[in-house]
């Protein structure tokens, strides 16, 4: 009888342990996420300066911008925030003419949530609108696009370039890449327009995370270990193998949308983008920290071997922008690879150097 109540008591007490540890695991997470908020634009060194509540409404707006996931992640079109405004066409920024004035020079600025200009307190604060000020300010008649789309990589980009923008008549696709596409290995062959990218990652989901999001939403401590634990996870699998299959991928898939292009007269210049931890700038405590990360270093080694297939031989021109802030000590990131207006201004000052000469004689033609 005695060892019967023996047993009752270890159970019970394991039970109660284990719920005290599975609370304890909790509490901890919800104080990471508190300390770290999921929006680092709030606490950054670099964003020190914005008022908190432009601050909150640039984090806020991610939840409320709209995407269209077929045939690929697009914006929906006709959509105002505070700081974002996405045009009839689906693009951030002004309206324009779907057949251009044949006196403009007309340029795509392809690429992902960096492209788009998360962190911007304006449209006119991205990378293509700088770009197309220091156009417009040196007397030329050039067009620059924003055609940025949040996460987008190399696949979903060179999709929408073949199937959706050339309808725009662009001059000048300008890919501004290698930020998505640095942590994750990347598919083979083109995108698959049957497949939208909710319906992928819905598909790579096991039942037991289906069954977190749909009836543990409230329980914290799944949001907050995953990510930590795949981004380890993610380093542990990454090799040199991999790295190189991934930036043989990556060049040859732009090598055959740089001939494509050229068939139709169409020039296309590759910019490897820089991310924090790359080149040579002066970093603030909190860059340091975050160039220091697990994913960053991931990042950071995956650009080192896309730099390696430069040039990419079709292509109009190949151009490492990983050096653009060398030498800046002033905070600019914000997190591994995003930026404030004053970065975003200086990428689009380098890039103007860059591709002035390919424009000029372009338009010389």
């Amino acid at each position: 009888m005695s060892i019967q109540v023996s047993y009752k008591k270890q159970t019970t007490f394991f039970i109660v342990l284990i719920f005290i540890l599975l609370g304890a695991v909790e509490l901890s997470s919800r104080i990471y996420e508190y300390v770290v908020p999921s929006c680092m634009f709030l606490n950054a060194d670099a964003t020190k300066h914005i008022d908190f509540k432009l601050k909150e409404a640039i984090c806020n707006q991610s939840k409320y911008v709209k995407i269209i996931e077929s045939p690929v992640s697009h914006y929906e079109p006709n959509q105002s925030l505070t700081t974002i405004n996405i045009n009839s066409l689906g693009f951030r920024g002004s309206d324009f003419e779907i057949i251009k004035d044949p006196n403009t020079y007309r340029i795509f600025m392809v690429g992902g949530s960096t492209t788009f200009g998360s962190g911007a307190t304006s449209d006119d604060k991205t990378i293509p609108a700088y770009l197309q000020h220091e156009f417009q300010k040196n007397n030329y008649n050039v067009e620059v696009i924003n055609a940025g789309v949040g996460a987008a990589g190399s696949l979903e980009e060179a999709y929408k370039i073949r199937h959706m923008y050339k309808q725009f008549v662009p001059d000048l696709f300008l890919i501004y890449d290698g930020f998505n596409d640095s942590f994750r290995i990347l598919t083979e062959g083109n995108y698959d327009p049957t497949t939208t990218r909710s319906e992928k990652i819905n598909s790579q989901k096991s039942d037991f995370h289906l069954f977190i999001k749909d009836y543990l939403q409230e329980y914290r401590t799944p949001y907050v270990l995953f990510p930590i634990i795949s981004y380890s996870n993610i380093a542990l699998t990454m090799t040199d193998k991999i790295y190189e299959k991934n930036s043989v991928i990556w060049s040859e898939r732009w090598n055959e949308v740089c001939k494509e292009n050229n068939a139709e007269g169409i020039k296309t210049v590759i910019l490897l983008q820089p991310i924090v931890g790359t080149g040579d700038k002066i970093l603030s405590p909190d860059e340091k920290r975050l160039a220091n990360g697990v994913r960053e270093s991931v990042m950071q080694k995956q650009l080192e071997y896309h730099s390696k297939y430069l040039p990419i031989e079709s292509c109009t021109s190949s151009i490492d922008v990983r050096n653009t802030l060398d030498g800046v000590d002033i905070p600019i990131y914000y997190d591994e690879g995003h930026m404030v207006d004053f970065g975003y201004e200086l990428v689009a000052k380098e890039i103007y150097e860059k591709i002035l000469p390919i424009v000029i004689k372009d338009i010389k033609k």
